[in-house]
């Protein structure tokens, strides 16, 4: 059976080229990203660095105020499933869609982007699936520990330890990062602590077992403790200092706890067959203090204009203020299974699950005066209102792959049932208890034609993410997705385009899509009907040899033209007009890596840039934000296979980079940093 099946999407992360040889039919044209690579050359945290160079997706950055990066694929940014190690990584991805967490891309060993999605996922993943990895358990000891601080004075620490045997292996991760910044204008400091746990332990055939099995149960540990405010700066104020922040943000924070658990068993049968199960919990706590109200008004355009002119003079009486708070618990649980049967050069992958999850939302609100000396005096808080979600889902598909020589056919067909209810325990205007069902089909067809060096294929796909209770309309999100791609590859050059119509009948948003919204609509999930979104992605990668100097160079481009087809409103947006572009998508994204290694040396850059797009809120006029682009450089020098000194510049040439611009004003990324850290392998 050909590994050249899926499109191959060539990065050069760092010094290496990284391609996707996966030969299971579970998803079309993977593009596969080498984290152990991107790591070792960067050794960054940051989740933008590795996504921004999956050409499938689009990323909108962290920004220097505590949110963290934000995804959509293709348009959607519901129905597209984070994973990690088959199962989902998000605490409650049926009953809160719009609460996307990103793992530790430190304690990653890959990360794969999947547009044509993997029929196993079902409905939640049918827009889109990125996969992660988690660190393997090594034959070899791998053990090290890095210890880094940067210009901001920030620091952290990161080790890894395993241990491997004959019949058992473990690995323990752990990475902690504290950092803060002086950006509050009353010279307060914002602070973030962060840890990071994963512990992973495996065990295989017991004596006399038939058949090869490994076992493997894994645990992970989140703790973020945070500022993080909505809130960002009026245009003047942002063009004197897009890094400071208002002092009447100095009680805004973030506090999350979240408990991941895994057991997972694989069994390898005679004549290439296999059978994969997992069994998974989880549980994300969280807390968000963040400010929502000044002088008894919401915060828009004009009361953030007394906000800095309060901040600039404040007056005596003081001013009085209110912040949003949010006590909100998620948990899931969920088994699944997989068969892959191998029969020649053709294979079958029968797969089911069944998941349920909790999403137990608590919300009130905190009186303070803001005083005169800029400093915060906070009442008790007062609880508002308080309501659960509950979804449950069933999830069943087949998946094959047919072979005959170059020729090669992909036949799918999923089926998902969800139910999802809504209990309103304090009753709220404009809040009301739900209870439905939904159900549909998702079939696939793909057609692919290997021949050698070329490959050229063609897919369509049927996708369906069933509703969440806070749609009032109970509306699924549906599409047509089409994809026609071609691929050439050879031993030092590699090129692959993709252009695609995915045609919406329904496109979920939600308040994370592109912007802040407003208290009443945080629980609402809107409905954008009749959307088209047509798009290329093209992706090159070179690996040159000059002498004992290695310098390779990719090359990922992404063109995204989504507009509306009808005139429509909802709860999230407001009002659209049909022929208008989706406003907060970019319609062009480029990234460039280029390395160098010499020996002991190494030197690494990556360039991202984004055009022009524009965000908004309800009953509010769309703000531009411009094309941008930011550059990142990381040098290594190791001094044995023990000991290497690294450096990071982010943000090299200080570029303002604008994640936000609304209502609530112009929040933006971090200015330039620089990073000396070391790593000791033992």
């Amino acid at each position: 059976m050909s590994t050249h099946y899926f499109t191959v999407s060539l990065c050069a992360i760092s010094v290496s080229l990284a391609c996707s040889s996966n030969i299971l039919a579970d998803d079309l044209h993977s593009q596969l990203l080498e984290l152990n690579e991107l790591n070792s050359a960067f050794h960054s945290s940051a989740s933008s660095l590795a996504l921004e160079q999956l050409t499938p997706l689009t990323v909108l950055p962290a920004d220097l105020s505590g949110n963290p990066a934000n995804i959509s694929m293709r348009s959607a940014s519901q129905g597209v499933a984070i994973l990690q190690d088959r199962v989902y990584f998000s605490p409650a991805p049926y009953a809160a869609p719009q609460l996307q967490l990103l793992p530790n891309l430190l304690q990653q060993q890959n990360v794969t982007a999947t547009p044509m999605a993997n029929m196993a996922v079902g409905g939640q993943g049918a827009f889109g699936v990125v996969s992660y990895q988690t660190l393997a358990v090594a034959e070899k000891s791998a053990n090290k520990a890095t210890l880094e601080g940067n210009t901001d004075s920030d620091y952290s620490v990161d080790v890894n330890w395993g241990v491997k045997t004959k019949d058992y292996g473990m690995i323990l991760a752990v990475n902690y990062n504290d950092g803060g910044s002086d950006y509050l204008l009353n010279g307060q400091d914002t602070e973030r602590q962060t840890t990071d746990i994963l512990f992973k332990i495996n065990a295989s055939s017991l004596l006399g077992a038939r058949s090869p099995q490994i076992t493997e149960f894994t645990y992970q540990f989140l703790d973020d403790d945070s500022y993080r405010s909505l809130l960002g700066l009026t245009q003047g104020d942002w063009l004197q200092d897009p890094m400071s922040v208002y002092s009447v943000t100095a009680a805004d924070k973030h506090q999350g706890r979240h408990h991941k658990y895994q057991l997972s068993h694989q069994v390898a049968l005679a004549g290439g067959h296999k059978v994969i199960t997992d069994f998974y919990y989880q549980s994300y706590s969280q807390q968000l203090n963040q400010l929502n109200q000044f002088d008894g008004q919401q915060i828009d355009i004009q009361s953030l204009t007394a906000i800095a002119a309060f901040e600039r003079q404040p007056t005596a009486n003081g001013v009085a203020v209110a912040s949003l708070q949010q006590d909100n618990d998620y948990n899931s649980f969920g088994m699944q299974t997989e068969s892959v049967n191998q029969y020649g050069a053709h294979q079958i992958i029968y797969s089911a699950r069944y998941h349920t999850d909790k999403a137990e939302m608590h919300f009130g609100s905190q009186q303070s005066l803001w005083q005169q000396d800029l400093s915060l005096i906070s009442d008790a808080s007062n609880a508002l209102l308080a309501y659960t979600d509950d979804a449950t889902a069933f999830t069943s598909a087949i998946d094959s792959l047919f072979n005959w020589e170059g020729l090669q056919f992909k036949l799918a067909l999923a089926y998902e049932q969800v139910d999802v209810a809504r209990k309103v325990d304090i009753a709220y205007a404009g809040l009301d208890a739900v209870d439905f069902s939904d159900s549909d089909w998702m079939p696939q067809l793909g057609v692919l034609y290997d021949a050698g060096n070329w490959s050229l294929s063609t897919d369509i796909r049927r996708s369906w993410t069933a509703a969440s209770a806070g749609n009032l309309d109970q509306e699924a999100q549906v599409s047509l997705h089409y994809q026609v791609s071609a691929q050439y590859t050879s031993n030092r050059f590699n090129a692959g385009v993709k252009t695609y119509i995915q045609d919406f009948d329904n496109l979920h948003v939600s308040c994370d899509a592109y912007a802040s919204c407003a208290d009443s609509r945080l629980w609402v999930q809107g409905n954008v009907t009749d959307v088209l979104t047509k798009g290329v992605e093209l992706d090159l990668g070179y690996q040159w040899d000059v002498g004992s100097v290695q310098l390779p160079l990719a090359l990922n481009y992404h063109y995204l033209n989504a507009e509306y087809q009808t005139d429509s409103c909802n709860e999230i947006q407001g009002c659209v007009v049909a022929g208008d572009r989706v406003a907060w998508l970019p319609e062009q994204q480029l990234q460039l890596s280029a390395g160098m290694k010499y020996g002991e040396y190494a030197l690494n850059a990556n360039v991202f840039y984004q055009s022009e797009r524009e965000m908004g809120q309800f009953g509010a006029q769309l703000q531009p934000v411009a094309a941008q682009w930011r550059v990142d450089l990381a040098a290594n020098y190791h001094f044995d296979r023990h000991n290497e000194i690294y450096f990071r510049i982010e943000n090299l040439f200080d570029e303002t980079l604008v994640t936000t611009a609304a209502n609530s004003g112009i929040r933006s990324e971090n200015g330039r940093i620089s990073y000396l850290g070391y790593q000791l392998r033992f």
